[in-house]
């Protein structure tokens, strides 16, 4: 568990304040958490249902030097007492004044005792208080100035004001124009003219800022550890990764202008949400906020989250209950719709004729329900803003509000609630022709977002939210799970095909399918009985993907990717009492789909290979194929019966490596089976060494040769390419195993070459020779290849070559030789990989560059320490350590260790505190050894394995002087003790592993692999 921080500044002090989430189980019940970097406080905000901490905000105080990364680790330890809470009159000690100017409108001020009295206290604490104010403008009805006041220990000042024109029902909402300004200790912050439209609202910022700053802003940017933000299931996992120069990252919003469009741009560039076809800002995160997760080194990503979480004020969603000056329980409201032509699409009616005022003035960018993204909810998990929080409340709201009353109660058609419903709740159904399917998928998806981030306690709204989730679950449980219903899970359509229901959008359904299964990985707080019909509807409702994935006998799951899909022979079925008619199987189902055969026809005659939406991968991603991918992701996740098979098909056609490869230039539906933990890690402690079953033989590979491994760290996958060499063995195969599968097994990506010759680069297929890896072999996530950085004794007469050469992880194939440019004279062998880019050192320190393929020689200045293997990358200080007994061989003695941070060009010698670690390291006199770094720990961890040292790891703490500690690992109690190494050594094959959070080791290709967790 990790962020980063950094600054353009030097500052001893930097106040620091993010949202976190954590994984189920890390944080339980009785414990909160701590970092390394001084005392943080923790504002729970959410907890899982078996008690343990969910999300809550992080306020502390760091040092930052100017650009550089500081990394806070975090580690879960016993509740404890904090400091001296922060209080109103150490705000008001500041002598801070704000305006909210509104030109001719007038203006809200707060000074002096204006503190004392807050709307609402959001935060409190020894690190960061904060509160929240509002106050009318004038004598205006509906105009109301708000902030968000955060007070640092430090005694900085941060303050987020926003002006905001909407109530529930107070009569005559219009326009406000005016010139709006904020300023903020007697400095004038911002000014401009602004036309805000009825229900909309904007911070009063602009430019490159992200809030105000009573003195300097330190300009702290946070970067959260997505592999473990996915790892949480608030966030779906995705599979894209992103250039950080594409033009979808690149084009994202550095600046803030009020009431622009920002991300928000639908056909045609227009704000408005009602355009048909693939639309980036659809999902279940929008393109762009889950390119905070997908983008690989982008810095720009984070600010455009934040950014868009205000661009969301641009819609008229919000509705402010004027009572209660909250966001509006609906309960409240049973027969209360918004009115017509007001900016929102598609509203319904209501029973007892109870509308919102109309409005007046023009009205903001049309927001459709069935269209609608997810706003708020990824900036308020970056970030912890009330502001954002109530963004997402907002939304919910009023996604009830639009829908005809009896509707959203679960009504029937002789307009009464249906029974044992009370009518004021929101259930997310269809209703033909006016409530699409997709409009139930999108307004589940943020009603289950607006529970999740509302807080446990203190906030009146989650109640509504909470019974509202329960009526869904009650209600779709009611309809197709406690009687009989048609066996392919699908729910009533919300849109008819040539005026009847015997056609439906597949598509839509999976977009059902999907919202659900999102919900249920957030972990929402519901009854026994609601999760339990929760549960049970997901596993009926995914059928409607599974059993589009099917055999040639059955629906071909080729053809998955219909438009609209027939299972039933009726005009009007009977979905309300489950009776149909339905076709009887899923070969009826899909001959009655592709009976006419759709024009154009893009369909598949061919087992193995997908028929693509328009015929291309790139428009695949952007269509049918991707809209799937969610729904089948998490009936994968969910354990939904037939899932597995029904995924392993599709992405097992020929195919399909184009187009996952193409979503990483469209990734918004490319949504994977999350994996939090397989199941051969269950119930293992910390510290504690196991054997993975079923994981001998390396595949057939003569991984012992002198052999490490390479780490795709996206798939969690172990790959071996060409490894064997010299007089151990010519064959050159490709192998991987995936550890994120309940049960890894060796697979065969590419078998041997045929014909082999004795001491060459390469083979008479062109494949590369077999040869000695060392630690040259390495995964380039951007590139999607393994890469194999020299040729050290080759089969033959251990002949070196300087070649570079690649497997391409999509097609399985290398890349002809002399595709990529050879190691330079004197650059040695590939030693390590710099995960954040995928830049790669030699030994003898050569750079090769990721983004730009190319070779150079940065670090010039070297000291007499030998340098061959192993080295590890240290990435919160930005520099690559290396340590090895003697030439790293066996040969000599003495320890050589150095470090050589990136951002110069020398290396530096280290050497060790006496300790009986170290008495131990000289006695071992490791060769041919291993050592990678533990982001969670801040260390490196060393292991050599030979002998009596089997299982024995090394810890090395790093600092910032050229002194350092070593000592030996404690193992847990429960620890086996791993097969000794042979005399070849380990090289690589002891790895990190990013998702896992442990430390895999191949100690010999003959016994299983090993693992160990370490945080």
């Amino acid at each position: 568990m990790r962020f980063t921080l950094t600054s353009p500044t030097t500052q001893a002090a930097a106040p620091f304040c993010v949202g976190f989430a954590f994984r189920r189980g890390d944080i339980p019940a009785g414990y909160t958490v701590a970092s390394d970097v001084g005392t943080l406080q923790v504002t729970a905000r959410n907890y899982w249902p078996d008690g343990s901490l969910k999300f809550a905000q992080l306020a502390g105080q760091v040092g930052l030097s100017a650009g550089m990364t500081a990394v806070v680790m975090l580690r879960k330890v016993a509740t404890a007492a904090g400091g001296t809470v922060l209080r109103l009159p150490a705000l008001k000690a500041t002598g801070i004044v704000a305006i909210v100017g509104c030109g001719t409108l007038g203006e809200a001020r707060w000074a002096t005792t204006d503190w004392d009295t807050p709307f609402q206290t959001w935060t409190t604490g020894p690190q960061m208080s904060s509160w929240i104010y509002r106050k009318p403008v004038g004598t205006d009805r509906h105009l109301v100035a708000w902030l968000e006041v955060r007070l640092f220990a430090s005694g900085a000042v941060e303050v987020l004001p926003w002006i905001e024109n909407g109530y529930l029902r107070v009569a005559a909402p219009t326009n406000k124009s005016a010139t709006y300004s904020f300023t903020l200790g007697g400095t004038v912050r911002f000014s401009a003219a602004l036309d805000l439209k009825h229900h909309q609202r904007t911070p009063l910022l602009n430019g490159t800022m992200l809030s105000h700053w009573l003195g300097n802003d330190p300009g702290v940017v946070p970067w959260h550890d997505t592999l473990y933000l996915q790892a949480t299931e608030l966030v779906p996992s995705y599979r894209s990764t992103v250039p950080g120069d594409a033009a979808i990252v690149t084009n994202l919003p550095s600046t803030y202008t009020p009431l622009a469009k920002g991300s928000f741009l639908y056909d045609g560039g227009s704000a408005s949400m009602a355009a048909s076809g693939y639309q980036p800002a659809i999902g279940l995160l929008p393109e762009h906020d889950m390119l905070y997760v997908t983008a690989s080194g982008a810095n720009n990503v984070f600010g455009a989250v934040v950014r868009n979480g205000y661009y969301a004020g641009q819609f008229g969603i919000h509705y402010r209950d004027e009572a209660t000056n909250r966001p509006p329980r609906f309960s409240q409201w049973p027969t209360l719709v918004v009115a017509d032509g007001q900016g929102i699409k598609d509203v319904g009616a209501s029973t007892t004729s109870t509308y919102t005022a109309a409005a007046t003035g023009g009205n903001p960018p049309t927001w459709d329900i069935a269209h609608s993204p997810s706003v708020g909810y990824m900036a308020y998990l970056l970030t912890g803003h009330y502001y954002f929080m109530e963004e997402v409340q907002f939304a919910a709201t009023l996604n009830a509000f639009q829908v005809t009353d009896w509707v959203r109660g679960g009504g029937v058609a002789n307009y009464a609630p249906r029974a044992g419903y009370s009518g004021a709740s929101m259930i997310c159904l269809t209703s033909v022709d006016a409530v699409q399917t997709r409009s139930a998928a999108w307004g589940f998806r943020t009603l289950a977002q607006a529970l999740c981030v509302t807080p446990d306690s203190g906030d009146p709204l989650r109640a509504d939210l909470l019974a509202a989730v329960e009526d869904n679950c009650r209600y779709f449980h009611q309809i197709y799970v406690a009687q009989p219903n048609n066996p392919f899970g699908w729910i009533k359509p919300g849109e008819s095909y040539e005026g009847s229901l015997q056609k439906g959008a597949a598509w839509q359904q999976d977009f059902v399918t999907a919202a659900w299964g999102y919900a249920k990985s957030m972990g929402l707080p519901l009854s026994s009985a609601g999760a339990q019909k929760m549960d049970q509807f997901f596993a009926w409702k995914a059928k409607s993907v599974i059993r589009r994935l099917g055999s040639s006998s059955e629906f071909w799951y080729v053809n998955a990717n219909a438009y609209t899909a027939t299972i039933t022979p009726s005009r009007s079925p009977d979905y309300e009492t489950g009776k149909g008619p339905w076709l009887g199987s899923d070969a009826a189902v899909y001959a009655a789909t592709y009976t006419p055969p759709p024009s154009p026809d893009y369909r598949s005659s061919t087992e193995g290979v997908l028929g693509l939406d328009y015929g291309s991968p790139g428009d695949a991603v952007r269509a049918m194929w991707a809209n799937l991918q969610p729904a089948i992701a998490y009936a994968v996740r969910h354990g939904v019966p037939g899932a597995l098979q029904a995924y392993n098909r599709m992405v097992g056609a020929s195919n399909w490596p184009a187009v996952r490869d193409a979503f990483n230039s469209r990734p918004v539906w490319s949504v994977v089976p999350a994996q939090v933990q397989p199941a051969w890690m269950a119930g293992k402690g910390l510290n504690e060494w196991f054997e993975i079953p079923g994981t001998s033989g390396a595949g057939g590979s003569a991984v012992n040769a002198f052999s490490g491994f390479a780490l795709d760290e996206r798939s969690c996958e172990i790959v071996i390419a060409a490894a064997g060499g010299h007089n151990d063995s010519a064959d050159n195969r490709v192998v991987s195993l995936g550890l994120l599968l309940d049960a890894p097994t060796w697979t065969l990506r590419k078998a041997s070459s045929s014909v082999t010759l004795p001491n060459v680069s390469h083979y008479p297929d062109g494949l590369p020779v077999s040869r000695h890896l060392y630690q040259s072999s390495h995964v380039v996530e951007s590139l999607n290849r393994v890469f194999l950085f020299g040729a050290r004794a080759v089969a033959g007469s251990a002949w070196d070559y300087p070649t570079v050469d690649a497997f391409n992880l999509s097609t399985n194939q290398w890349d002809p030789a002399g595709t990529w440019a050879s190691v330079p004279s004197g650059g040695s062998y590939g030693a390590v990989k710099v995960r954040a880019t995928g830049d790669v050192y030699t030994s003898s320190f050569f750079k090769w560059t990721a983004a730009t393929q190319t070779w150079s020689q940065p670090i010039t200045a070297r000291t007499a320490d030998i340098v061959r293997w192993p080295a590890a990358h240290d990435s919160r200080r930005n520099q690559l350590f290396t340590l090895m007994w003697a030439d790293g061989q066996g040969y000599g003695t003495g320890i050589a260790a150095s470090r050589v941070p990136l951002a110069g060009n020398r290396q530096y010698s280290v050497s060790f505190n006496a300790s009986t670690a170290l008495t131990q390291f000289q006695a071992d006199a490791p060769a041919y050894a291993a050592m990678d770094y533990d982001p969670d720990g801040d260390r490196f961890l060393f292991y050599c394995g030979f002998g009596s040292g089997a299982g024995r790891i090394y810890v090395i703490t790093p600092n910032d002087s050229n002194v350092w500690d070593m000592a030996i690992l404690t193992l847990g109690m429960s620890s086996i003790k791993p097969r000794a190494v042979a005399n070849a050594g380990v090289h690589n094959r002891f790895r990190y592993v990013p998702a896992l959070k442990g430390f895999v080791l191949l100690a010999d290709a003959g016994a299983n692999l090993y693992f160990i967790r370490t945080a």
